[in-house]
């Protein structure tokens, strides 16, 4: 029978360490034993150098998702391992944090997983639609009308022709992120 109390929890943690935190928890749960930590998920998407070169990039910045049942000890375990500041959802003097919710996981495990089927098939040099006409530039509100964002408003920070790509800040669990979009994702309002 399955345990009903292992969910999923977004970890923040100090940016571009989001990996190391990522092994940490998972060595952490090798080395001792301890299965309080079922699944560690760090989504990557792919992202286009400006040198041409395709590197995995985390597609959100600063958080990684872990799957426990939130024990006291789970909870001292995630607390304390380097890098990590905070649980999304505790709002301090011991209260336990809320689980995200199982649709929104789902979806962005599907998203990574359509992701890298995508460029998957970039790196076989089979040709992509380019755009080559940008309606809007920072500043401007878009609409994403793709990916896990789907319906959401945005302020565009920056634009890539290059790579065809555009930096849009959205509201994720409460906070201002920014994250990188194809252009062919977002309409301007």
């Amino acid at each position: 029978m399955e345990n009903t109390n292992i969910k999923w929890y977004l970890i923040q943690v100090v940016s571009n360490h989001e990996a190391k935190v990522k092994e940490n928890l998972e060595n952490r749960q090798f080395e001792e034993g301890d299965d309080t930590i079922k699944e560690v998920l760090l989504p990557l998407t792919n992202h286009t150098t400006k040198t041409g070169r395709l590197k995995k990039k985390p597609m959100f910045p600063g958080y990684i998702f872990v799957k426990v049942e939130m024990t006291d000890q789970a909870w001292f375990i995630i607390r304390n391992t380097q890098y990590v500041t905070g649980i999304v959802g505790s709002s301090g003097q011991r209260t336990k944090p809320t689980p995200v919710q199982e649709e929104q996981i789902t979806r962005i495990i599907e998203s990574v997983q359509n992701d890298s089927i995508e460029f998957a098939n970039l790196s076989k040099g089979e040709e992509t639609n380019k755009i080559s006409d940008v309606k809007f530039e920072a500043g401007d509100i878009v609409n994403i009308k793709e990916g896990d964002f789907v319906n959401k408003q945005g302020k565009v920070i920056s634009v890539s022709i290059i790579k065809q790509t555009v930096t849009v800040e959205v509201e994720f669990f409460g906070r201002m992120t920014e994250i990188e979009l194809p252009i062919s994702y977002v309409q301007k309002k």
